[in-house]
């Protein structure tokens, strides 16, 4: 298995590191919304879609807005970010308090409807810090931040792991390995602070979004654990060898990508672009 994962895994970030660095915007965004397209697939699976024809269907209507908004609406996109952000935060709330339901097959028309704003939004945010000055740089920093936190939870929670973080719906989580995640995630973005160049006053507010985008990044990774549980799946898909689906690499990815954007825009960008 691990074999088959590393197989996956390498030119898999091959060609999205060509992708981010390599490509203008434009080309970059049509790779998120082939992105976009098979997550909705995935997400229609995870709701309760048994029609592989419907499955499709509704991957096409997502993708065709998340275009049409990024095409014709560039001022929505803004506000699709924001509301957004706001649900994460929402969600984060929620998942304390929340335990899975008996697991179930059954359509479930909310979990669809929040598709249209979860996936577009991460879309239109990562199209906005690849269009920034050094963006490819920002944008390949707020993606590794995600992956640094998961080296960090792993180890941590690996070595030290006791308390559950969230046992209802993801019993490997500890606390300890969140705490692994953000002390990892604050020494990574020191050190980008240098590469970036920024202002010592600045430093400390990268870092607090970093942690931040962390606790978020966390939050998206339960959410999706959440709709796998009560849809009786272990992966969104197999479409990747050794890793299951597109969602379950990119379900922290979803939550973290619009508050890097919008914590970037508010708090550093006046001073750093």
């Amino acid at each position: 298995m691990l074999y088959q994962r590393i197989l996956t895994a390498i030119p898999l970030a091959a060609f999205v590191i060509w992708i981010i660095f390599f490509q203008p915007t434009a080309i970059f965004f049509y790779f998120v919304l082939l992105i976009v397209s098979i997550s909705s697939y995935e997400w229609a699976k995870l709701s309760g879609i048994q029609s592989v024809s419907l499955r499709l269907v509704f991957a096409s209507v997502v993708t065709v807005i998340t275009w049409s908004m990024n095409q014709y609406l560039p001022v929505i996109t803004d506000w699709a970010i924001y509301v957004s952000v706001m649900w994460w935060f929402s969600i984060t709330y929620y998942l304390k308090l929340a335990e899975p339901k008996p697991a179930s097959s059954d359509l479930k028309i909310d979990r669809l409807i929040i598709a249209f704003l979860v996936l577009p939004a991460a879309a239109f945010a990562m199209q906005q810090i690849h269009s920034k000055y050094q963006g490819a740089d920002w944008l390949f920093y707020s993606l590794s931040l995600v992956w640094v936190a998961d080296i960090g939870a792993y180890f941590s929670g690996k070595k030290f792991g006791k308390n559950k973080l969230a046992p209802h719906i993801s019993p490997g989580k500890t606390k300890e390995g969140l705490f692994g995640a953000l002390i990892a995630t604050s020494l990574y973005t020191l050190l980008a602070s240098y590469y970036f160049n920024v202002a010592t006053e600045s430093v400390f507010l990268l870092i607090l979004l970093s942690l931040i985008v962390t606790f978020i990044s966390v939050s998206g990774d339960l959410y999706f654990s959440f709709l796998k549980r009560e849809a009786g799946l272990k992966d969104s898909g197999n479409i990747l060898p050794g890793h299951g689906g597109i969602l379950d690499r990119i379900d922290s990815v979803l939550a973290a990508m619009p508050v890097f954007l919008v914590g970037f825009n508010w708090w550093l960008a006046p001073n750093i672009l």
